[in-house]
């Protein structure tokens, strides 16, 4: 996703393949919010009449653009996780070498294949986390742009959680899940705290939510 465009982005998730998938469009609908906490943040500042916590929008901006990038990597990465368990699915299993082999080969798959939408997931709160300063600092004509942004990132958190739930039902290192299962738990709640602000605002402006 770093260097091929939307449309091809669109053209290789449409595709009979497994990968890019869920997990990969999860990753770019949070880099497409990220891009209008950005714009939103810049458009602001391009404007003297907006002179209240101009330093925040400014923190506000970078941070949303360095999000955006990890979540770009991460769409790459998640579709090299989701190989990666075809992959360890594919291996030889006629011995019992073999299968012992095979067997932790698809445990390791799993594992990465959790923690890859769970770093998606992380990193989408994260900027969710932008809202406060964007809601009180932003230009509220552009209340909009910031609430479709947090929608994306929500749906970016909300679709990586799933996709590391789906992995985590194949994985018997029970320490690892729950650690696993208590992440998503925690940014879910996070997750909602934040929605609920944008929701707040998102009414306040008669908008329908």
């Amino acid at each position: 996703m770093t260097s091929i465009d939307l449309s091809g982005f669109i053209a290789a998730l449409s595709a009979p393949t497994g990968a890019p998938g869920g997990g990969a469009a999860s990753a770019v609908s949070g880099a497409l919010g990220c891009a209008l906490f950005e714009m939103v943040a810049g458009v602001t500042l391009t404007l003297p009449r907006f002179t209240e916590g101009r330093d925040r929008l400014e923190e506000a901006k970078e941070q949303a653009s360095l999000l955006r990038g990890s979540l770009l990597e991460l769409s790459n990465e998640d579709s090299e996780a989701y190989k990666q368990v075809e992959s360890a699915m594919k291996m030889p299993k006629a011995t019992s070498d073999e299968k012992a082999a095979r067997r932790a080969a698809m445990q390791d798959a799993f594992k990465l294949a959790t923690t890859t939408p769970l770093k998606t997931a992380k990193t989408a709160v994260s900027a969710l986390a932008l809202l406060p300063d964007l809601l009180t600092y932003g230009n509220p004509n552009a209340i909009t742009d910031i609430a479709v942004g947090g929608l994306l990132l929500d749906a970016a958190r909300h679709g990586a959680a799933m996709n590391a739930e789906i992995n985590i039902t194949s994985i018997k290192d029970a320490e690892f899940t729950a650690a696993a299962q208590e992440e998503l738990a925690r940014l879910s709640e996070e997750a909602a705290s934040y929605i609920e602000l944008l929701a707040e605002a998102a009414r306040k402006a008669e908008l329908t939510w």
